[in-house]
């Protein structure tokens, strides 16, 4: 109602004072023919002379009001497009279907009319989704403009009135800053002891002085400042700029590097680990002794980038050297007996689906808890597969095994003070059984020899992160050997002897000098190959299913197998690495995959001759493991999803 009566006020505001006037007069004229009678009709002659008059009088002045507002909104017009054209910034009005109704002579000097057209529709298609839209694009010659959409009524049309701000010289200026903004990272030459082992001092003087020599010839084309930080070790200065450079040329320095040492008996080899994302120096140099740990974890050779919460890889082609010295093994045995010692509870736990090598090394940690008369549980899952199921089942009749076996909603609710966990055949949280354990228990060891990825469990108060390693049955029986006194069972030897053999694939893959002595050790205590033969037996069901992946296989460059099974097997996982191992039999393949799904998740075991890394293959779709085997897990996908997937990661892989 009160903007009806502002539209009327408005409306009686607009008309002169001889309209109001005239209709005085006609108020008059009636008033006097109502009290005289006599005039009556003199007036309504004289009323309706008026009215037409004042009607008159209406339409002319308001034609003339129209004239002026025409002529005042042309002005305007012309001012605001002469004052427009003075603006540095360059301005168009466009329709909304983005065709150029005017712009001013900025515009006209610096901006095409294809580059503002092209501006118009994305700024159309972006107010359907925002109020205010702005968008920032890039011309041919490299200048950047922010371009700011207001909406306008022009010459009767909606339009939209664009500004250009030209943003070039500020975006230039963030990326110099960018570019110069200094990255830290921690060069380690790999087993540089064991390699100078055996040399005379005239060849090891060479060979260091060579090495050096490569090494800051590196940092010098990079326009980097290489600082010794020990005989071994190096922290190295260089601008952002130069690591994009590095990351081309793929760390060109481990390939220089593994060229430098031809007379030695082992080949050199550096791992890198590089950092800028942090904003202070410090955060950045630990952060890249984190990258360098990594680089170190997967078996070294590489290159390790670390950019905000994500991770580079480059190189790592090998498959880790075997250690000769055994002092870090006597020297875990010795720090794992005193945690034990101290400790009131000891609780161990692997990776979900729990194969045999989880098992055997659990057995073996538990041993020596049970040797030092400490309260132990492995903590397994809910529902394991045949093969792990034998290795339970042949320990548990073993004195004191009985109830060592538990799920974690069995130990839940014990009272977790003072107690030692042990994480063994796996480091990332997210493949544990049930990574909750790690918010109930403060100690933690970890006993793994995958190659190590992003993920890690970071909170361990002991790492025993060996890659050259067969299995971590390996390195838990090397623990044994260290612990005077211990007395083990030939059933404990066999379950990790068993373990030892899974994971070498029967000593064909990744078997080195220590492994034999391990497997020798374990020998001496009674252990009989026949059984531990017996817990590889599969049913009948189990073998065809195993057959049908292999016959089904599809192979691409004629040197990678994949197959598929959409069968439902409780062993499924298991029965998808053995027919992996399978497929590497076949002639001219040189690796293998199986893909098969367990609820909602799609699993996938990858195998490998040595010559193709199925572990970065893998890595790439959230997997891990090891250069001749290795493994992945996809939620939430078809095993056609996931094949497409591993077969965009084979082809990337292949490309490098």
């Amino acid at each position: 109602m009160s903007k009806d009566r502002e539209n009327r006020s408005n409306f009686f505001k607009s008309f002169s004072a001889r309209i109001v006037i005239i209709s005085i007069l006609i108020i008059c004229a009636a008033f006097i023919s109502i009290m005289i009678p006599i005039t009556l009709y003199i007036d309504i002659f004289i009323i309706l002379a008026l009215c037409v008059i004042a009607i008159l009088m209406c339409i002319k002045e308001l034609k003339d009001k129209k004239y002026k507002l025409g002529e005042i909104s042309k002005n305007v017009d012309s001012i605001f497009k002469e004052t427009l054209d003075l603006v540095d910034i360059p301005m168009a009005i466009v329709s909304m279907q983005g065709n150029i109704l005017w712009k001013n002579n900025a515009s006209d000097h610096l901006l095409p009319d294809e580059f503002i057209e092209k501006v118009a529709l994305k700024l159309e298609s972006l107010k359907k989704k925002s109020p205010t839209s702005s968008v920032i694009e890039e011309l041919g010659s490299g200048d950047i403009y922010n371009a700011v959409c207001n909406n306008i009524q022009f010459e009767n049309f909606n339009c939209m009135l664009v500004s250009f701000l030209d943003k070039t010289y500020e975006n230039n200026l963030k990326k110099t800053l960018e570019d110069s903004r200094v990255a830290i990272g921690i060069l380690f030459i790999d087993n540089y002891e064991e390699t100078l082992q055996g040399l005379d001092e005239i060849q090891k003087a060479e060979v260091t002085s060579a090495l050096t020599k490569e090494i800051r010839s590196w940092a010098r084309e990079n326009k980097g400042v290489l600082a010794r930080l020990d005989k071994d070790k190096y922290a190295i200065f260089i601008e952002k700029k130069y690591i994009d450079k590095m990351e081309q040329n793929s760390f060109d320095i481990l390939e220089r590097v593994r060229n430098v040492t031809k007379i030695t008996k082992l080949p050199i080899t550096v791992s890198l680990g590089i950092s800028y994302s942090e904003d202070t120096l410090e955060e950045r140099y630990n952060a890249g002794s984190s990258a360098l740990d990594i680089a170190l974890g997967r078996g070294g050779d590489q290159a390790v980038v670390k950019k905000d919460k994500k991770y580079d890889f480059f190189g790592g082609s090998n498959i880790g050297l075997e250690k000769t010295s055994k002092v870090k093994a006597r020297t875990m045995a010795q720090a794992i007996k005193e945690l034990i010692e101290k400790s009131e509870k000891v609780y161990i736990m692997g990776h979900r689906n729990s194969d045999i090598d989880c098992i055997g090394s659990s057995i073996g940690i538990a041993k020596i808890a049970k040797y030092l008369n400490k309260q132990v549980n492995i903590i397994i899952d809910n529902k394991c597969n045949a093969s792990t199921e034998g290795v339970i089942d042949k320990i548990k009749q073993n004195e004191g095994y009985e109830n060592v076996f538990k799920t974690y909603s069995q130990i839940k609710n014990d009272d977790f003070t003072n107690a030692l966990l042990f994480v063994v055949d796996t480091h990332k949280r997210s493949y544990l059984v049930d990574a909750n354990i790690l918010d109930d228990i403060d100690k933690v060891v970890i006993i793994d020899h995958h190659r190590r990825g992003p993920e890690f469990i970071d909170n361990a108060v002991l790492t025993y992160h060996e890659i050259y390693a067969s299995s971590a049955s390996e390195l838990v029986a090397e623990l044994l050997m260290y612990i005077d006194g211990i007395d083990i069972t030939s059933d404990e030897a066999e379950c990790m002897y068993a373990g030892i053999v899974v994971d070498t694939k029967n000593f064909m893959f990744k078997t080195g000098v220590r492994t034999f002595e391990v497997a020798a050790y374990l020998k001496k205590f009674g252990i009989d190959v026949t059984e531990v033969k017996y817990l590889f037996q599969n049913d009948f069901n189990t073998y065809i299913a195993k057959v049908n992946i292999v016959k089904n296989a599809e192979f691409l460059h004629k040197k990678i197998a994949i197959s598929m099974s959409d069968e439902t097997y409780t062993d499924m996982p298991i029965i998808a690495a053995q027919a992996a191992d399978e497929m590497l039999s076949i002639s001219g393949i040189q690796a293998s995959f199986v893909l098969c799904k367990v609820d909602d998740v799609v699993m996938i075991s990858g195998r490998s001759m040595g010559d193709i890394n199925v572990q970065m293959i893998l890595e790439k779709i959230g997997g891990g493991g090891h250069l001749t085997f290795a493994g992945a897990q996809i939620a939430g996908v078809s095993l056609q999803e996931a094949k497409e997937k591993l077969i965009d990661s084979i082809e990337s892989y292949l490309a490098q």
